[in-house]
């Protein structure tokens, strides 16, 4: 940073700040033992907020198949990082919105920045980044120098909406200038912010578009920001402005993503301008629908030369990086080899973090564990090939009958464990039903003959009216309960009762 610009920034009155709510926010994300009640509480003061965060935790971003009625069912959904994160992008647009410019053109500022969000949230999409939210935030604040460098220097951006128009010799004016483009002073502005590290350092390399691929995860979401401008500007800019070619060529060397998987984000993107323009409430598109911008990208896109494609091929080979491969190795052991379902092992371990969870922030777990009715008949009549092919049948309609939210697991043999987080004991009473009601209706065909293959269920609620000390006992009561079900003449779904299962046990 240059020690006069510094200076004249630290004096300035002007200088952008973070709103109070803000800092709050980035108060709690940096505390590690933060809790989903205090992050409710601190969101809920802010109406507008809370009305924004659970708009996005039922739009199309996350497909829930459950709508989330209040505040707590939206945490869940999101997840407490995301939400902080979110509701800081939310309050830090709020506030700077505000401010009275001098040469920049506020809207299409916005415009961009929103646009750049949107984008990069969907390349990090495209790139299996699990950090979305932040990735967002860093690309939305990637041009915040600007604001600061239009309040400092009130001539700055005196040629007008011409210079904005045109990234790239925008920030050559400020280098020559002032021997700093907007990025670094938005990395240094967004450090004095207290944002984690790799927001800010993120936005202070905005600019700087290594065009050779590397799998790390942080020069990923580094990447995904410093694409996400030259993206948004497809959108923003003009048809004959628009360079399709040249961005995906830079999608290709720096993600590795070829023409097809770039034309997928366009097309992402696209989707998703809609819902940001209604929870920011700004207008991304003023002239073109995303349609017409996207039908010019398809066939620029197919036009690409020989060459190019060629090259694309040689860049797609690279990307087949050892990191890639590792994740994929590690989600193989997570996964029972022949359902395709979760293994007994990543049950257990998922099963632990989310009885701590549900303890410590006072939400509801429950847990339904299934058993297939006399399946040892099928392997004992039709062989051991037809009972897998009910097996994997089982796995498929334990899957169409449950939530996103849900992680179904095979325990052992014939029986399987459905994980219900946040959930009530009559919502799981529900969907166990729902399942019950799915194997009676389902037919397997078991070489000449026709076979139906019922369910029985038994589920347990760790709750307000039911707490269990460990997730041992909660799982133990879900056997319980599934015992009882047996009893009781198969093909159904019972909730656990500590007394019928003590009188059972007594019995048995």
């Amino acid at each position: 940073m240059n020690p006069e610009i510094e200076a004249h920034l630290r004096r300035s009155v002007n200088f952008p700040s973070p709103p109070g709510v803000a800092t709050h926010i980035i108060e709690l994300a940096q505390d590690p033992d933060i809790e989903m009640g205090k992050v409710a509480k601190a969101l809920s003061m802010d109406s507008a907020l809370s009305t924004k965060i659970l708009r996005i935790a039922n739009s199309p971003l996350y497909a829930q198949r459950r709508k989330s009625e209040n505040l707590r069912q939206a945490l869940v959904v999101l997840g407490l990082n995301a939400t902080l994160t979110l509701a800081l992008s939310f309050s830090l647009v709020k506030s700077l919105r505000g401010g009275k410019p001098n040469g920049l053109n506020y809207g299409l500022y916005w415009r961009r920045a929103l646009l750049a969000g949107t984008a990069a949230r969907a390349l990090g999409d495209a790139m299996h980044q699990s950090l979305a939210e932040e990735i967002f935030l860093a690309a939305l604040l990637q041009d915040v120098g600007m604001l600061a460098l239009d309040k400092v220097v009130p001539d700055l951006y005196s040629q007008g909406e011409t210079l904005q128009r045109n990234h790239s010799a925008l920030a050559e004016h400020e280098k020559k200038r002032l021997q700093v483009d907007h990025a670094e002073i938005g990395g240094w502005l967004m450090k004095g912010w207290n944002l984690p590290e790799r927001l800010h350092r993120a936005i202070a390399r905005s600019h700087q578009l290594e065009l050779s691929y590397n799998s790390d995860p942080a020069q990923i979401f580094d990447r995904c920001v410093a694409l996400s401008g030259p993206v948004a500007d497809l959108f923003l800019l003009d048809p004959e402005q628009r360079q399709f070619a040249e961005t995906a060529l830079c999608a290709e060397r720096s993600l590795g993503l070829d023409k097809m998987a770039f034309g997928q984000v366009l097309g992402t993107i696209g989707a998703m301008i809609p819902e940001t323009e209604a929870i920011f409430e700004t207008d991304l598109l003023a002239r073109q629908h995303p349609e017409l911008i996207l039908e010019q990208a398809r066939e620029v896109l197919m036009l690409r030369s020989l060459h190019a494609l060629r090259e694309i091929n040689t860049l797609r080979a690279v990307a087949e990086s050892s990191s890639s491969r590792a994740l994929e190795l590690e989600e193989e052991t997570r996964r029972d080899a022949l359902t395709g379902v979760y293994n007994r092992a990543y049950l257990d371990q998922f099963l632990g973090r989310e009885f701590d969870n549900s303890t410590r922030h006072k939400w509801p777990l429950s847990v339904a564990f299934a058993d297939l009715d006399n399946f040892k008949s099928i392997n004992d009549n039709f062989g051991h090939q037809a009972g897998d092919r009910v097996l994997q049948a089982t796995a498929r309609i334990l899957r169409g009958n449950t939530r996103e939210s849900d992680v179904i697991a095979r325990y052992g043999g014939e029986e399987f464990v459905v994980v219900l987080p946040a959930t009530d004991a009559e919502t799981a009473r529900s969907i166990c039903e729902r399942i019950v009601m799915a194997f009676r209706n389902t037919g397997h065909v078991i070489g000449s003959e026709h076979a139906t293959v019922t369910i029985s269920i038994g589920c347990a609620t760790h709750g307000t009216q039911t707490h269990f000390d460990n997730v041992a006992d909660l799982v133990k009561a879900a056997d319980q309960a599934l015992y009882t079900a047996k009893v009781r003449g198969r093909n159904r779904s019972v909730p656990f009762d500590r007394q019928i299962s003590g009188t059972l046990a007594r019995i048995g």
